[in-house]
């Protein structure tokens, strides 16, 4: 946890719509023991996104739901003594919510324009300029494979196609990319994040290629019929 989230109160957290990738969803349900239903909310795709998979006909994304007692407030929000809130699911949290408030400008980490807890809280001088870096790559190539997830239910899912089927979908999708991103490891992970867009010679754009072709396999392979 950074220092400025130390002494936070939970800012980012209310009154927030998380849209989150199918990957975010598997690590939670896993990580929880929870059903998809029990966390996540069907919402419209608005704005437009990565991820989005239809049902009945419409474009719909996928969102973190709200707390039972507060629904202002993420379902996974902890209210503490003192007026102390913090994330329940820290380790797992949304990638989304793991890179906030940071943002690439111009190729640069920077502070978003949109932060909550004051901007004086983050030091720009002294933050971990690669841990941000990774953490925003990540999300962004996360995202990037929950997209070829949804496109390959799209396709299949022509003619109709559930909810529960969707959500059985991405769990099948998403427990062989994982088993596949182990077998890469990590070192290997990090390279293919950091140059899936701008690869630096022929070898990182084929290894980047290889990866994603797998993944498309093995998504094809798990689409409905």
């Amino acid at each position: 946890m950074s220092d400025a989230c130390a002494t936070c109160s939970g800012e980012c957290c209310y009154d927030v719509i998380v849209r989150v990738t199918g990957y975010d969803a598997w690590r939670i349900k896993r990580a929880q023991a929870l059903e998809f239903e029990q966390f996540l909310t069907i919402g419209p795709d608005t704005p437009s996104g990565p991820g989005a998979f239809t049902l009945e006909g419409e474009r719909r994304a996928l969102y973190l739901g709200k707390n039972a007692d507060n629904q202002r407030a993420c379902a996974f929000l902890m209210h503490l003594p003192n007026e102390v809130r913090r994330c329940g699911i820290y380790a797992e949290r949304p990638r989304v919510c793991a890179v906030y408030p940071m943002t690439f400008t111009n190729g640069s980490v920077a502070l978003r324009t949109d932060v909550r807890c004051a901007a004086s809280n983050w030091n720009m001088a002294t933050i971990t300029y690669p841990f941000w870096r990774r953490s925003l790559l990540e999300h962004m190539f996360e995202s990037h494979l929950y997209g070829l997830v949804a496109e390959h239910w799209n396709r299949s899912s022509a003619n109709g196609g559930t909810l529960a089927q969707y959500y059985a979908y991405v769990e099948r999708c998403f427990e062989r990319i994982d088993a596949r991103r182990s077998e890469v490891g990590k070192e290997a992970f990090d390279d293919l994040m950091l140059h899936w867009q701008q690869a630096v010679d022929e070898g990182a754009t084929a290894r980047v290629e290889s990866f994603l072709a797998d993944v498309d396999r093995l998504c094809a392979a798990q689409a409905i019929t």
